[in-house]
């Protein structure tokens, strides 16, 4: 994966300070030349005491900033920036109160935004008929679901005929029992069709999502899944049809990243995603994708496959043909309906951990798991030798993955995986997903690291602590990209307590770099 993490010349710190939480900014180029960001500031992830508006600006590109500058804002979430055709500038915000900006970001006047039902605001969308949309979420019906640890969301699209001032529920983008779709961002194409692109967030590795309207938001087709996985996406379009996307990674390996391809590419459905920092874990050898790693977590390896969205009435089928040497508890494992941990002699399911499944060790052991109405069943090299079950109505048992179950620690391991399928029924949803990879296709990750450019990695931070992005185009094509980062391995990083506003610049080249 082409990545600037380390690339110190292309960052920069918006704000950073001692005892605050600097958080969800986004940033616009102002018709000026400066660069306008806004962002939170407050003192903890969790519960703040404080949560205010804040703004800066930048003269020169991005390299040096202003003093903070305060809009008379009592509280402050994720705010939005829009900049209109004459200029003007406005901040939308999940508070109910916008800032305008008629000199480039330098003076702010509030006004009240009534009837925004919803939080998390998208940036505001013009119309044809020239009235401003957006886009926000609510938990709906209050009670958890298992299957996704929260109640259900609601994403709604909300319409202003008076530049802001009140709002009307206008339709309902998305709403789904197993997806946590949320934080959607919208963009217009040129035929006129609207692209939203939403958030999932039941924490199992399901894709981002995409519908379209062709109607100004009125109604939207299906819900497709995408080729990322990511929360707080930006999305917007490119003088030649393509889009850039920028987002908080929550696959495997967690960072701010950046994506550009056409629509037809981002809605191309599930793509593996990986964690394989060591240039030299995994290597490929005659016999297949070896994996050998000390403990710790500086070479660790494991792949996250596409989810089952609804397992009450979804099927799985895994496949795998694997060889383990040395495995400690959390070295080597396949996740189908859970962790099956896989060592040299046996393979044991954290459901039921007394059912232990021998292998025979110093061999290539043919595994087969078959997924269906919450029981699990398992067959060796041909031979049926276990059923266990899962709860068929809980987030636990959707994720499909194989390598190191938990990269943190009893991780070392020594195996050699030949090849891979998976083979996923979703008739609640009307989809077939099939995948089949073996050691000559390279790494199984290899289409995201192709087409994904890391921005910034941090890996090591709880997951609210980076990500949140906004991004604008610079006068000379190159693009600027706003986001909260933990810098979890810096000195005095404190999960949920710590974050700073930084920003990177790059370019269309650097998607091509490896």
């Amino acid at each position: 994966m082409p990545s600037l993490s380390d690339q110190a010349d292309r960052h920069v710190v918006i704000d950073r300070r001692d005892g605050c939480y600097l958080a969800f900014p986004d940033v616009i180029r102002a018709a000026d030349g400066t660069l306008v960001v806004a962002y939170n500031e407050a003192d903890r992830h969790v519960r703040p005491t404080r949560r205010v508006l804040v703004v800066k600006t930048s003269r020169d590109n991005g390299r040096t900033w202003s003093e903070p500058v305060y809009p008379d804002s009592p509280r402050s979430h994720s705010p939005r920036i829009k900049r209109f055709p004459d200029g003007t500038l406005i901040i939308s915000d999940s508070s109910r109160f916008f800032f305008k900006s008629r000199d480039n970001g330098r003076t702010w006047r509030g006004f009240e935004a009534k009837g925004l039902t919803h939080d998390m605001h998208d940036r505001l969308l013009v119309s044809s008929d020239g009235s401003w949309l957006t886009a926000g979420h609510r938990h709906v019906g209050g009670e958890e679901l298992a299957a996704i640890r929260q109640p259900p969301t609601e994403q709604m699209v909300l319409r202003s005929t008076d530049q802001g001032r009140n709002w009307s529920q206008l339709s309902v983008l998305a709403a789904e029992r197993n997806l946590v779709l949320c934080e959607a961002s919208m963009t217009r194409l040129p035929s006129g069709r609207i692209l939203a692109l939403l958030r999932e967030n039941s924490f199992v590795f399901e894709p981002m999502y995409l519908t379209h309207s062709d109607d100004d938001g009125r109604t939207w087709s299906p819900l497709a899944p995408t080729a990322l996985i990511g929360h707080r996406p930006t999305m917007g379009p490119l003088d030649d049809g393509r889009l850039l996307v920028t987002y908080r990674n929550t696959g495997p390996d967690w960072g701010t990243c950046a994506w550009v391809g056409t629509p037809e590419e981002l809605a191309s459905g599930f793509r593996v995603h990986g964690r394989a920092v060591d240039p030299a874990n995994p290597s490929f050898t005659e016999k297949g994708m070896r994996v050998r790693n000390a403990e710790g977590g500086d070479s660790v390896v494991r792949y996250a496959l596409r989810p089952m969205t609804d397992p009450r009435t979804a099927t799985m089928t895994l496949e795998a043909e694997v060889r383990v040497d040395m495995a400690g508890p959390n070295g080597c494992g396949v996740r189908a309906g859970c962790w099956w941990r896989i060592t040299p002699e046996r393979m044991i399911p954290d459901a039921a951990p007394e059912t232990a499944v021998p292998l025979n060790r110093g061999r290539f052991n043919r595994l087969r798991f078959e997924y269906a109405n919450g029981k699990v069943s398992v067959w060796v090299d041909g031979e049926r030798r276990a059923e266990i079950e899962v709860a068929p109505d809980h987030a636990e048992t959707r994720p499909v993955m194989f390598g190191a179950p938990y990269p943190f620690e009893d991780n070392a391991a020594d195996c050699t995986w030949k090849q891979i399928s998976l083979n996923i029924l979703e008739p609640a949803y009307d989809r077939v997903y099939a995948w089949n990879w073996t050691a000559a296709d390279g790494l199984p990750d290899a289409w995201a690291r192709d087409r994904i450019l890391e921005l910034r990695n941090d890996r090591h931070a709880a997951a609210p602590d980076f990500g949140y992005s906004g991004w604008t185009r610079m006068a000379d094509g190159d693009f600027f990209c706003a986001y909260h980062h933990g810098g979890a391995d810096e000195p005095g990083y404190e999960p949920l307590k710590t974050a700073h506003v930084a920003g990177t610049r790059f370019s269309l080249e650097d998607f091509k770099r490896r």
